[in-house]
Formats: C-alpha cells, structure tokens, sequence
C-alpha cells in the first residue's frame, strides 16, 4: 500500500475507531471481557468467581471477590472489590514499576496472569497474579520483545497469546506456558497479510479455532486467520478478508457469533454474524444490521455468558450516551434490547469489561475520574450501581479485572 493511502486510511481509523478498546473474544480475559457465568443464579451481589468458559465457582481468597489492575505513572495499580462489596485500593500493595507509562491495553490469562503490550518499546510486561493478596510479580523472562505492542487477545484455554501492531499489520503470536506465564514465540512469528495494515482490535472465537483481526475503520476489511491448533500459527482462512462495514468484531464464547460496529458518525448499528463452525468464515445474520439508541457507537461488550451484548456510545449532543444492553438469541443471533434498556439510571460510562464470572462489570465512568462497578443480573442481564466508585487520578487508561 503506498505510504499516502496508508496515511488516508490511518486517519479514518482513528476517527471511526475512536473507542475501541480492549481485547476480544475467548474466555482469557475479562476482555473484560470473558467467559460463561451460569445463566440461573442470583441478582445482584458480588459475584464469586467462575472458571475460564464455564459456570461460578469459589472465589479468589484473602477478603476480595474481584481485582482491578489500571495503568498507572510508570506503575500498574490494584484494587479490590471485597465479598460485602466495597470498592477500594488494595492494602497492602507494591505496584510493579514499568519503563514507563505507555500502554494500550491489560490482558488477563487463565486468571494467572496478566500482560500489558507497551507500544513505546515493542514489549510486553508479564506478571504473575497473587489471587489471596493481589500482588504482581514479574515473571521471568519479562518482558518479552514483540513486533506487535498494540491489540491483545488470547485463545480460550490460555495457551497463545496474539499481539497487534497497529501501524504494521503484523501479529506476534506467542505460546504461553501454563505453568510459569512466560512466552515462546511462535515459530514464523510475526505473522502478516496482504494489505492488512492495521492490526487495530484482535477477537478470538469461542472455540479458539479462529481469530479475527480489524482495522480501526469501516472502511477496511475484516482479516481472519485459522490457528493452529498446536502451535498457534495463523494461516488466512478462505475469502478473507470480509468487507463487513465494521471497524473491527467482537466475538461471543460459544463461538457461533462476532458482533461489530462502524463507529461512523451517522452509524448507530449494530452488526451479528455467523461463525462458520468449520470455514471462520463470516455472515450476516438475519435482520442484522441492529439498531441502538445512540447516534454513533464508540464500543461494544459481549457478556461472559454469551447471553447479552451491551454497547456505549455518544447521543445527539456529542456526550456519552447511557450504556445499552441487548439479548443476543443463541439459535438466530438476532438482538433484542433487554427491559430498561438504555440504562438512564446508572452512571454515564464508555468502557466496561466484566470479571470472567460475568457477575460484575468494571467501568469508566464519563463524567468523574472513577470506575464504577455495575452488579449484573445473570438471568436478566440488568446492570444494578450498588457500589460506591473508586476515585482515580486518571481513569481512561488500559485496566482489566479478575475473579
């Protein structure tokens, strides 16, 4: 691509891709994305916990149901939502100090461990998580050199770990080990593809058989690439890339569905497809596109339990719209807006991503340098703000919480 369509086509994707954050599909993460909380149990609450992709089990130890790690000044931060549900800074805690203060966004792995790409260096930052106290330690070997520092995602079962370089296309692909956290990079890492310049915002399905890499804007394609399901190599799947109209996908857990957005002003949809099980190919579901409340979306979240997808955007006057939460039908992919929708009543917020038990969402709040926590009903999907928030120095940081 020559360096001014480059140049073009970097500016519409900060422009439309302005809001994106955060990691994408598989059950890793939150990101905040992730992973299946049972769709029965009780409202409201503190959650307490649940496995990579499936149902609530006990807890973290020590007094906290939930961590939240956020960058910091040349630091990473903790805090801790404790069983009786308050919200505070953890105590004691010694925040790992980093080269500096760059960062895109935090990654957690299996609930051990967590990784923040720092894009002013091409590495990422490893620790490993104390689940009773909190506390971060480095992990050996960290941190690890990239070609990618930007977009982060991990495969379902924690075993790679895929980073975007944003100005490059290219994607390093790591293998994690299940023991220690650290990374061995994939053999032919970087991976790369015609034309895909932007590595903007990674989504790995469901069944970590797939992973779908946007470019920040509309009006670029979508590229998906098969993973090798023992090394963790991509490989282009057939007719990719998939001119979409979306900036990039967000994935559910089941692996059936990817949900988009174009961020264009003008463009308050939101975009289903179908996952071809075998192929990754994607396909408008019927009756897709879907349409919000908001006039121009700025992100989307798929719940933990694949059940509800909920999205933030800005309203006719340019502030921050109420959140919105939709019911994403797992036979039709289809989305209904749930009861109450949008959500006039809770804190005004831009980004949330839920612990991977699904129980409770962690969210920058638009208004105040805070996080809110937003309780969610897991039959209903109802966001509750039962939770007093947490002041921060700054809040429009990466950040990512754990059970």
């Amino acid at each position: 691509m020559s360096l001014a369509r480059r140049i073009f086509f970097l500016l519409l994707a900060l422009v439309a891709g302005l809001g994106w954050t955060g990691c994408g599909g598989g059950c890793a993460t939150t990101t905040l994305s992730t992973s299946g909380g049972s769709s029965g149990g009780p409202t409201g609450g503190v959650s307490t916990g649940g496995t990579v992709c499936g149902p609530g089990t006990a807890g973290p130890g020590g007094n906290s149901a939930a961590f939240l790690y956020y960058l910091g000044t040349n630091n990473i931060l903790g805090a801790g939502l404790s069983k009786t549900g308050t919200f505070a800074s953890l105590t004691p805690f010694t925040p790992p100090t980093l080269p500096s203060s760059a960062g895109s966004d935090m990654l957690v792995v299996s609930k051990k461990f967590l990784y923040l790409p720092q894009n002013d260096s091409l590495t990422i930052q490893a620790f490993t998580i104390d689940h009773t106290s909190g506390a971060l330690t480095a992990i050996s070997g960290s941190p690890f050199t990239s070609a990618g520092a930007d977009a982060i995602a991990s495969d379902p079962a924690g075993r790679f770990l895929f980073v975007g370089n944003n100005n490059t296309g290219k994607i390093s692909v790591f293998q994690v080990n299940s023991a220690n956290g650290a990374l061995v990079p994939t053999p032919g890492s970087p991976f790369s593809a015609f034309n895909l310049d932007f590595a903007h915002l990674l989504a790995v399905d469901g069944t970590g058989k797939f992973l779908y890499v946007g470019q920040g804007s509309a009006f670029l394609p979508v590229h998906a690439f098969s993973i090798d399901q023992k090394s963790g190599a991509l490989s282009p799947v057939a007719g990719s890339p998939f001119a979409l109209n979306v900036a990039g996908v967000r994935t559910d857990f089941t692996g059936k569905y990817a949900v988009g957005f174009s961020g264009t002003v003008g463009d308050n949809h939101l975009y289903v497809f179908a996952i071809d099980a075998t192929t990754g190919a994607l396909a408008s579901v019927s009756g897709s596109p879907f349409a919000t409340a908001a006039t121009r979306l700025l992100d989307l979240k798929v719940h933990p339990s694949s059940q509800f997808v909920y999205s933030f955007g800005r309203d006719f006057s340019g502030s921050i719209a109420a959140t919105e939460g939709f019911q994403l039908d797992p036979s039709t992919g289809a989305l209904t807006a749930l009861p109450g929708s949008p959500f006039t009543s809770l804190p005004t917020v831009f980004d949330c991503k839920w612990d991977q038990g699904g129980g409770e969402a962690f969210c920058t709040n638009s208004t105040t340098s805070a996080f809110s926590v937003l309780d969610t009903n897991p039959s209903t999907g109802a966001p509750a703000h039962t939770v007093t928030d947490l002041s921060v120095t700054r809040n429009t940081v990466p950040f990512v919480p754990t059970d």
